[in-house]
């Protein structure tokens, strides 16, 4: 008895290779869309009003009366 028959067949359909270029794009496109916002700023996205803490009224605490 023999070894072990390899089949080496170059007309095969290397659906598994493209499949899995295309999930690890699919992957590295999200990875980017989630760390870099979309935009490209690199500042994870989220709230994006630039207003950086200026000119923000600050919150009063009203205490009833009696106290």
């Amino acid at each position: 008895m023999s070894g072990p028959v390899i089949v080496n067949n170059p007309d095969r359909n290397n659906g598994g290779l493209l499949l899995g270029i295309v999930l690890t794009i699919v992957v590295l496109a999200g990875v980017w869309w989630f760390f870099l916002g979309g935009n490209g700023s690199g500042n994870g996205g989220g709230n994006n009003n630039d207003n950086n803490g200026g000119n923000n009224p600050v919150p009063t605490v009203a205490l009833p009366q009696g106290t």
